[in-house]
């Protein structure tokens, strides 16, 4: 039997459970509705396309070795926290802050799936965090958010034994927007004293919303996302773009844009972001996830017999080095 110890600690930011794991384990949570346990299937057997009635638990698996501190507060509304995974002993590790999609109005920090395992056996501190939904909220509460975790965990690295000049920060989906968003524009991080060139590097991990007044003129679903999150102007469409800021990125960090699909409209709109960045003096580069589609990208990265987190890790360690 595999045995669980947890141990309060107070910190400055909240009270939070430390869960101390021997062996890599499930973590009950609650789970999205329709939510089925996890596809015992070697990922990379999946099939090219994965209908939602498929789709596994988000359930985190952990490493030997992962301790993790939950809930911690980087604000006041409830949804401003971030959990972090952290390899026991570790020291001036790299940091990756992972940023959950769900069309800005919805998902959780929970839904980590096997990135736990994957990041802290290889000596990387992980950092989940939430930010505030629409509705109620609105843009640019969402990216302000993801700021304001990138920021405290900037200041607290240490306690986690983690190097605040080695954070790297992912995004999938809707999270791919915000990641890179942050990153471009200036200003968000500049309210925590942080610049984009603060940070080693930035994963957008199948994702296409760098756009947004191109996808509001595309249609279909996502354009009536925006618009609730964005609001009706298309002024301020253009402005949450990650594509209207470039005029830093030679001294901001590189950027890794991973996509499924090839020829679909959320790889041309990465390759195309990727191309805007490297014209304008900035480092981006693109990859194809062989064997996944945008879910699967998202929940398979680290599991079992899973190719695509080399891809990950090539990547942090060579901005981390």
């Amino acid at each position: 039997m595999l045995l669980l110890s947890t141990r309060r600690i107070r910190s400055t930011a909240s009270v939070t459970t430390v869960l101390i794991l021997a062996g890599a384990v499930g973590l009950a949570r609650a789970q999205a509705p329709g939510a089925q346990t996890p596809n015992a299937q070697a990922p990379d057997a999946q099939p090219p396309r994965q209908e939602k009635a498929d789709r596994p638990s988000q359930a985190a698996v952990l490493a030997a070795n992962s301790v993790l501190e939950a809930g911690i507060a980087f604000g006041e509304d409830e949804l401003q926290r971030l959990d972090v995974y952290a390899p026991r002993g570790a020291t001036n590790a790299p940091i990756v802050v992972f940023v959950h999609g769900g069309e800005w109005t919805r998902g959780d920090k929970a839904n980590v799936s096997f990135k736990p395992k994957l990041f802290n056996e290889n000596g990387i501190v992980f950092v989940s965090t939430n930010y505030r939904l629409t509705p109620p909220a609105s843009h640019p509460a969402h990216v302000g958010d993801v700021a304001a975790a990138i920021g405290w965990m900037h200041e607290h690295a240490g306690r986690f034994g983690g190097d605040p000049k080695k954070i790297v920060v992912m995004g999938h989906s809707a999270g791919c927007h915000l990641a890179t968003l942050v990153a471009l524009d200036p200003r968000y991080l500049a309210k925590f004293g942080l610049r984009p060139a603060d940070l080693s590097g930035v994963v957008a991990w199948s994702g296409g919303s760098y756009d947004l007044v191109q996808k509001v003129n595309d249609g279909g679903a996502y354009a009536d996302y925006i618009k609730k999150t964005f609001g009706p102007e298309e002024a301020a469409w253009r402005d949450a773009s990650p594509v209207a800021h470039l005029s830093d990125v030679k001294a901001g960090p590189p950027f890794l844009f991973a996509s499924v699909e090839p020829g679909k409209p959320s790889q041309l709109a990465a390759d195309r972001l990727a191309s805007l960045i490297r014209d304008a003096g900035g480092k981006a580069g693109t990859k194809i996830l062989p064997n996944r589609d945008h879910f699967g990208a998202n929940h398979f990265l680290g599991a079992p017999d899973d190719t695509t987190g080399a891809i990950f890790l090539e990547f942090v360690n060579d901005v981390t080095k």
